[in-house]
């Protein structure tokens, strides 16, 4: 076991827990932060891996650096693991030990895993702090092997610069219940509109989306390349062994007033859609279906943007045995994408549909052929996938 001494830091640095993401089948990333109390400058960390809670079975102990520069975050790829195996990592400086986190890596090809469970959710605003509670069921669900998140884990607020949009992050890190279900499962995350500004499409302004996507990078688990002016592609897919495969999209970036995707991510999708595994997930931050609505269509939904929309239904068309799991209108529903693909909308975690329209979701199936459920509703949904099939449950609190 590396040992690192404390560099002058006397009280506890690790204020925002830990975290998981991105697992494959031999390695996954492992992230924490510093808080107010560690010295400035770069800071060493010792990141040690074990095949159980108590470290006893020692598996990896390596340096990493939480840097000044990447907000005092820091992450290492743990590699060299066995597939669909259990670990618990915790990172320490001197005399400081951090929480223990809990992670999996995935299955590899012909496998055969039995089963795998997908938690999904999005939009976790903090001005519904009691429903953040939501973190701490999911924290405690055994049958969770895997958490997907669709966007929005901060709301702007008016943040405009990199320090803004890092205090939103330290804030919602802050919170012991998203450390909990942070420290249980690993994550796999991409972004919708609210880590940047309302509503932004590929016309806003580079400057701000880069500090945006910076700060997103920082408190991320995950093993994409730090952001440059250029953006960062975060679509992406994970395969989970020869059971399912999750198609990671990207909703904003590229959005304009012709497309959702862009083209090259649409050329991308119809590729990936072909393959070998049982199942598909193609988790989108937005509605994929159409909700009949006229006027009250988000103008960035796949609605509103049908070349899009067929597009992606004709990619899912060649898929195996397609799901669509999508976010972003704080409620949750069963929808029709198409004749054979369901679309299910993952409940937000915190945030709430208009008040002075919940009532009137369970009606929206009479004005949308599209919709077969729908309500007002908090939680996450989870996937459960099998050999034989998959099954799906509203988790609501």
């Amino acid at each position: 076991m590396v040992e690192v001494d404390d560099q002058g830091i006397v009280d506890d640095p690790f204020e925002f827990g830990v975290a998981s993401g991105d697992p494959d089948t031999t390695s996954v990333v492992l992230w924490t932060a510093l808080g107010s109390t560690a010295i400035a400058g770069d800071v060493r960390l010792a990141c040690d891996v074990a095949s159980d809670p108590a470290f006893d079975g020692l598996v990896t102990s390596d340096l990493v650096s939480a840097a000044e520069t990447d907000g005092r975050t820091a992450r290492i790829v743990a590699d060299g693991l066995d597939p669909a195996t259990t670990y618990w990592y915790r990172f320490r400086v001197g005399p400081h030990v951090s929480a223990t986190g809990r992670t999996h890596t995935l299955p590899g090809a012909g496998a055969g895993a039995e089963r795998f469970g997908i938690a999904l959710s999005s939009c976790q605003n903090r001005a519904e702090l009691l429903r953040w509670d939501n973190h701490i069921t999911l924290a405690d669900d055994p049958a969770v092997d895997l958490v997907v998140w669709l966007g929005d884990f901060i709301y702007e607020r008016n943040a405009s610069s990199l320090e803004e949009y890092r205090a939103l992050y330290r804030e919602a890190r802050g919170d012991a219940r998203l450390q909990a279900s942070s420290a249980a499962h690993p994550w796999v995350v991409t972004w919708d509109d609210h880590e940047v500004v309302n509503d932004y499409d590929g016309t806003v302004d580079p400057a701000r989306r880069l500090d945006a996507y910076r700060s997103w990078w920082e408190f991320t688990p995950t093993r994409l390349p730090r952001p440059s002016s250029d953006g960062l592609r975060v679509y992406r897919f994970v395969d989970v062994g020869d059971l399912v495969r999750i198609v990671m999209l990207d909703c904003r970036q590229y959005a304009s007033s012709e497309t959702v995707l862009g083209s090259e991510q649409l050329e991308w999708l119809a590729d990936v859609c072909n393959h070998g595994a049982a199942h598909t997930l193609l988790a989108s931050p937005v509605i994929v279906s159409s909700l009949n609505v006229g006027e009250l269509t988000p103008p960035y939904a796949f609605e509103a943007h049908p070349a899009d929309q067929a597009a992606v239904i004709a990619a899912l068309n060649a898929a195996p045995d397609p799901t669509v799991v999508s976010g972003d209108l704080h409620a949750q529903m069963e929808l029709e994408l198409a004749p054979g693909i369901t679309e299910l909308m993952a409940p937000p975690l915190s945030s709430s549909f208009p008040p002075d329209w919940a009532d009137l979701l369970p009606f929206l199936p009479f004005a949308s052929p599209s919709v077969v459920r729908a309500e007002a509703a908090h939680g996450y949904l989870r996937l459960d996938y099998a050999t034989t099939g998959v099954t799906h449950e509203f988790v609501n609190g």
